[in-house]
């Protein structure tokens, strides 16, 4: 509309319903031409609402009473929205199995916050991605149990407001303030340290880490799936490593292996590069690949047992692939530091090295460069013979079981 046109509208709007009239629709026009077009929601993982009632200052959660025997346990497990190939789920949904084996009353109760999905939804991944049939629920319909247990630090503003004589847990499977930069999230994530629960940890580390919060916790050790990732000396290694590259996941450092493995390539071209974990084909990287992108356990447990050696990289705790790679007589080269060294222990063939690209590399070449390699990938597999789950299932119901009822 041209000025001239919107004059004529002006003046005549004016002249049939009177001056003041036609200004104030003018200012109610133009206030409205001046607001975005989109406006930003406010995104802190949890819902706000959530995080508004969630006093643990004012009002700290107290555990209940213990509630003495009882044979058979009712557990809630509090999840957000359910994404395929996800490793932290995989972790709850391996625990909440055995659970249910042992004859406990498993639920998962669903807690959207700002990214909404059904049950139904949530239903069919759980069975197509993680194979675990469970009853899932909205946390609006939560039924009253024996446990719940907050996942992912956005889950712990539902589970600290839900009005219920269960004790309350904390599964931590990382150092979720970390994942942010120095913002709302990163301190919202730090809060949930203090609400009163009391913590199972994914590893020693993350106990010590929680423990600085004023928060109680007990820890259980990583496994390996014996049966998919056992050592096959018969599947011959070949001129081969791989790179667990996530460059959606800030924690594994992708863009520290890509530079260290330019540097093994000029040393090495001989040998092939493969990455895995996630599509990588929309990313320049200077030396020739093979992208496999997000691989099956059983796709992953066959490019360990062909490839020499993984570099496998994690800022925070410590990922499950170690043992995994040792298992399969895979030899890992990792960053050096605690949130590694403390999960996993003390153990020969993992080589931990500074974060330089210069030093991986340099640990890489030397590994492959070994005369003895098949031996020694033998002996990395046996140094972890006994590394299976079933130590650490039995851990986490026996907290489980002394925290709610005193055994």
């Amino acid at each position: 509309m041209s000025k001239q046109e919107k004059l004529y509208k002006f003046y005549t709007y004016a002249k049939n319903e009177g001056l003041r009239k036609a200004v104030k629709k003018t200012r109610d026009y133009v206030a409205k031409q001046q607001q975005p077009i989109f406006q930003q929601p406010i995104d802190v993982m949890a819902a706000v609402e959530d995080i508004k009632r969630a006093n643990y200052i004012d009002h700290p959660y107290a555990a209940p009473p213990k509630i003495g025997s009882k044979e058979k346990l009712k557990i809630g497990w509090v999840l957000s929205p359910l994404s395929p190939g996800s490793g932290g789920q995989n972790t709850i949904c391996r625990f909440a199995r055995y659970l249910q084996q042992q004859g406990h009353d498993v639920t998962f109760y669903l807690y959207e916050a700002i990214h909404p999905q059904s049950v139904a939804q949530a239903v069919d991944i759980l069975r197509s991605s993680f194979h675990f049939d469970v009853k899932v629920k909205k946390i609006a319909d939560y039924e009253e149990s024996d446990a719940l247990i907050a996942t992912g630090w956005e889950t712990a503003y539902p589970v600290f407001n839900v009005d219920t004589k269960a004790h309350k847990f904390y599964f931590v499977q990382d150092f979720e303030p970390l994942f942010y930069g120095l913002g709302s999230k990163a301190v919202l994530a730090e809060n949930t340290y203090r609400m009163g629960f009391y913590g199972i940890t994914a590893g020693r580390w993350l106990t010590k880490k929680v423990s600085e919060y004023g928060m109680a916790a007990d820890y259980f050790n990583f496994g390996a799936d014996m049966d998919i990732y056992r050592y096959k000396p018969e599947v011959k290694k070949q001129k081969k490593i791989c790179f667990y590259a996530r460059p959606v996941t800030e924690r594994r450092a992708f863009e520290l292996g890509v530079i260290a493995l330019d540097i093994f390539h000029k040393k090495h071209p001989e040998y092939e590069i493969e990455f895995f974990g996630w599509d990588t084909g929309n990313y320049q990287i200077p030396f020739p690949y093979k992208n496999r992108g997000i691989l099956s356990h059983e796709d992953v447990a066959r490019l360990y047992h062909e490839s020499e050696a993984c570099l496998v990289l994690s800022l925070t705790n410590v990922s499950l692939l170690p043992l995994e790679l040792l298992v399969a007589g895979c030899i890992p080269v990792m960053n050096e530091g605690e949130n590694n060294s403390l999960v996993l222990g003390e153990n020969d063939y993992i080589h931990y090295v500074p974060a330089s690209p210069i030093q991986m590399a340099a640990e890489l070449s030397k590994i492959v460069e070994k005369d003895d390699l098949t031996a020694y990938a033998q002996a990395a597999s046996d140094s972890v013979a006994n590394a299976s789950w079933d130590a650490s299932y039995a851990k986490v119901e026996a907290i489980l079981r002394r925290e709610v009822q005193g055994e």
